[in-house]
């Protein structure tokens, strides 16, 4: 396989300067006066042509066409259109480093393809190799929670590679796996959203049907709580139509009383109309992953009956060993599969919002990203394109044309005269992407207590001395024509 992330690249007394160059990026970050990006912006529901944002202290100070600046603000000119940054609801992060899987058949159901013996040879053993060995294992022994932290750094560089700043379902628990306090936002266990102290109010649910009794209870509690914004995502439903077991699922998912306003159901193909209007007379969201659908089980969800019953939809890439290798990448496929129907069942722009305020709203955070507004946190996009319309801009975008993303004002990937621009005393990695030298900063990651703050390179050369006895290889960050 092509390996086009390695860079063979080493950082000199890491460990005597990640201290300083984290302080260095803070500082950079935190001034006074923020920095200043110009372009087309898309908030999405507006189109702000010559446009300027604001950024002061993590967050967005000012957006507009003609917003005043304090004098001496950095003011970086992007040629470009600026997005909020796309939100993935459906992933499994610490499994993106494996290769992508082609099982060479089809599946009525989830639970088909997760008992064949090619499934465990490809994906099952060597993920569990690196990330708890042995399983089950709570605490895992140092040496194997820093393997297990590679993958997981290697899952939130693709994400942000794929223009996600925010996403689901990284390593664990945050008590025991403080390398989960990252790169993105981990909106289920380290967001970064909240007061210091706060515990999350996401949950992600992969077998929502095997909670207990007192955990259904304890949800149940929580999402009835006026005090609390909390949302439940829940895997559902995931099979062929005509499967009888996945549609099975959703009358037990409403016999435990899961059909209320604040739930997500990821997957549902097997649902139809009258689940689809339950659903929204409750409020309940949809979390569509097609690639992976049509990859498994040779069809997808019937989205155009959920948008027609009133569904509020996201899209997400579910995960790249059958799905797309981020979420800029599944917007692709999207779009070429709403292209190919007739009618087409979405409009460019509620596309965009699929990957950007709706899910917001279904993760119940809609009031601090998902939107390019005053006051919210500043997690962007900004993506080069010879498109006129900023919805098609970001439809046809390769995630090569992802010119910068940045996360709590911070910089963190991107090409190397915005990194360089907005960092300059930053510690900025290179890393080649089909072809296209981009530049990272990983000093926003929280490194384990006692660690260095590992690179790049040696993080990528872990996991391919971890996979090297399955005769496997680390997966590319992104496709490449």
């Amino acid at each position: 396989m092509k390996m086009t992330f390695l860079v063979r690249w080493r950082i000199s007394a890491v460990a005597v300067i990640s201290a300083c160059l984290q302080a260095a990026a803070a500082d950079n970050n935190s001034n006074s006066d923020g920095y200043a990006l110009k372009g087309t912006l898309v908030t999405p529901t507006e189109i702000v042509e010559d446009g300027t944002i604001h950024v002061v202290g993590g967050k967005i100070q000012a957006i507009g066409k003609d917003i005043p600046l304090p004098t001496g603000v950095k003011v970086i000119e992007t040629k470009a259109f600026i997005y909020p940054g796309l939100i993935d609801l459906h992933n499994h992060i610490t499994w993106n480093f494996l290769p992508r899987w082609k099982p060479g058949q089809k599946f009525a159901n989830r639970y088909e393809w997760q008992q064949i013996p090619e499934y465990s040879l490809a994906l099952r053993t060597p993920h569990d190799q690196v990330i708890s060995n042995p399983p089950p294992s709570s605490t895992r022994p140092p040496a194997q929670e820093d393997l297990a932290c590679d993958a997981n750094r290697y899952g939130e560089v693709k994400a942000i590679v794929g223009g996600a700043t925010s996403v689901i379902d990284s390593l664990g628990d945050p008590r025991t796996d403080p390398c989960i306090k990252g790169l993105v936002r981990n909106l289920n266990s380290y967001s970064g959203l909240h007061p210091s102290g706060k515990s999350e109010e996401l949950r992600n649910a992969v077998f929502p049907l095997e909670l207990t009794n007192d955990d259904v209870k304890k949800l149940n509690e929580n999402l009835s709580d006026p005090q609390q914004h909390y949302a439940l995502m829940v895997h559902l439903a995931e099979g062929k139509a005509t499967d009888a077991s996945s549609a099975r699922e959703f009358r037990m998912f409403r016999a435990r009383g899961f059909l209320r306003a604040g739930v997500s159901i990821i997957h549902g193909v097997a649902l139809r109309q009258p689940e689809f209007v339950e659903m929204a007379k409750a409020q309940v969201g949809l979390i569509w992953s097609p690639r992976s659908n049509i990859e498994l089980y040779g069809q997808t969800t019937d989205v155009r009956t959920a948008k027609q019953s009133g569904v509020k939809i996201a899209l997400a890439p579910d995960w790249s060993p059958s799905g797309s290798e981020g979420t800029l990448e599944e917007l692709n496929y999207a779009a070429v599969w709403n292209a190919g129907q007739n009618p087409r069942v979405f409009t460019d722009a509620e596309l965009v919002a699929m990957v950007t305020v709706n899910p917001a709203k279904l993760a119940r955070l809609d009031d601090k990203i998902g939107s390019l507004k005053s006051g919210y946190f500043a997690d962007l996009l900004v993506v080069g394109s010879q498109e006129t319309d900023p919805y098609r801009a970001l439809l046809n975008a390769r995630p090569t044309a992802i010119r910068l993303v940045v996360i709590g004002g911070n910089p963190v990937y991107g090409d190397e005269d915005l990194m360089q621009g907005l960092a300059p005393t930053g510690h900025l990695e290179p890393v080649s992407l089909c072809g296209t030298k981009k530049l990272l900063d990983l000093t926003t990651e929280n490194p384990l207590q006692g660690k260095a703050l590992k690179s790049w390179s040696d993080t990528a050369d872990a996991l391919t001395k971890a996979l090297k006895p399955s005769g496997l290889a680390p997966s590319e960050l992104a496709s490449c024509p």
